[in-house]
């Protein structure tokens, strides 16, 4: 009669014991790093647009979310400006695809990112200040009586760094983190209701009659408001142009950096406003009243300037009618990528 069969129970102890001393030699793999092509805020050649905007965002959240989590908290400030502005890319690649995705998903990604980069916005915000400052005592020295911002400085900084303990001191990081991880699994998901250049021809459209709207606005009225209102459609141009530069490479380009100078010009303008209104509403950060005059209109000068040049650089960006605009960006993506 045969026996069954029955384990050695010392074999089974030196099994688990050899096992566990392989595993102990053998270090964890790391996780390959994230391939920096997959993620860049450009559409490749050869990729259908959708796909390559799905991967866009994809990428461009992902990126937001490791900075934010690989921050220290000595890090935290750089870290959310980073993060920020792939933020604020994502945003025109949705704007760019309202159409195509449906206004149901455009209203849904676009209201949580706008609500994610809010929540980050309290650093970010101080610190312009200071930097702001920066420039103005640096040129404007001798326009200045010595000392004349000292005590404003020192507020500026106390504001900053009260705004990055307080952010290290949440759990704004951890839950925007994971916010940002969802947005960008939900971006992989995106269904488009159309192919090829149409999927953006309409939003492609829209983005640059609003800005170039928004510039006429200006131009007749240069208000702060109306300024910075330009301001937001024109970092939208610059993002899709960026996104659309291998359609008409060298032209992109080129529209591309006088977008993003313009953008530059107008977000500078926009800075000195609120350090303007800063100063009005703390009156106390200064020896006397003079002085704080002295800064104020320091700052008049240097908004007139950067109203001036951002108003003109404006033209030249917005110089072609929009429809024309569309037509030449989409007979350079059918021509130069579709048929690759």
């Amino acid at each position: 009669m045969p026996h069954a069969h029955t384990s050695d129970p010392s074999r089974t102890l030196v099994g688990a014991a050899a096992a566990g001393s392989a595993a102990a030699a053998d270090p964890p793999v790391a996780p390959a790093p994230p391939d920096p092509r997959q993620r860049r805020y450009r559409l490749h050649a050869g990729e259908t647009i959708p796909d390559g905007i799905r991967r866009i965002a994809a990428g461009q959240l992902a990126d937001a979310g490791d900075e934010l989590a690989g921050a220290r908290d000595d890090e935290l400030g750089p870290a959310v400006h980073t993060a920020r502005k792939s933020i604020k890319r994502v945003r025109a690649a949705v704007r760019l695809s309202r159409a195509a995705i449906g206004e149901d998903a455009y209203v849904r990604e676009n209201a949580q990112l706008r609500t994610i980069a809010g929540r980050l916005s309290s650093t970010r915000d101080a610190r312009v200040l200071i930097d702001t400052l920066a420039v103005l005592e640096e040129d404007f020295a001798a326009d200045l009586p010595g000392g004349a911002t000292e005590e404003l400085r020192a507020r500026l900084r106390d504001e900053h760094e009260s705004a990055v303990e307080a952010l290290a001191a949440q759990d704004t990081v951890s839950t925007t983190t994971h916010e940002l991880q969802q947005a960008s699994e939900r971006a992989e998901q995106w269904t488009f209701e159309r192919d090829g250049f149409a999927a953006i021809e309409r939003d492609l459209r829209r983005i640059y009659r609003r800005g170039r709207k928004r510039l006429r606005t200006a131009c007749a009225e240069p208000s702060a408001e109306n300024l910075h209102d330009c301001r937001k459609r024109v970092k939208d141009l610059w993002h899709v142009s960026e996104l659309l530069r291998p359609a008409q490479p060298t032209r992109m380009k080129r529209l591309s950096h006088r977008a993003h100078e313009l953008a530059d010009l107008l977000g500078d303008h926009h800075d000195l406003c609120v350090l303007r209104v800063y100063i009005e509403v703390h009156p106390h950060h200064f020896v006397d009243a003079p002085t704080r005059d002295a800064l104020l209109a320091v700052i008049d000068r240097r908004s007139d300037t950067l109203r001036r040049r951002a108003l003109k650089l404006g033209r030249r960006v917005y110089k072609l009618p929009p429809r024309r605009f569309v037509e030449q960006v989409s007979r350079g993506w059918r021509k130069r990528v579709q048929s690759t």
